[in-house]
């Protein structure tokens, strides 16, 4: 499968609500294991550009909680 940022959050999701094989805070180290397929820098900048540090308090789909440390934006 093509890794894109849509199935990336949704592998992302589904492992920290239905799976619970990601637990939250997770790190990139964490999100690559659940979702591999891109380059591991990306997953640095994939939490890190969609956290709400970077955007919008409705359009961020992270909160990051300590240093490279993330949970999903409820």
């Amino acid at each position: 499968m093509v890794r894109n940022g849509d199935n990336t959050y949704q592998a992302i999701v589904h492992a920290v609500r239905v799976k619970h094989s990601l637990v939250e805070p997770f790190t990139p180290k964490d999100v690559r294991r659940v979702a591999p397929g891109w380059p591991y820098p990306r997953y640095f900048s994939y939490l890190a550009n969609n956290c709400s540090d970077n955007q919008p308090l409705g359009k961020a789909l992270f909160v990051r909680v300590a240093r490279g440390r993330y949970i999903l934006s409820d």
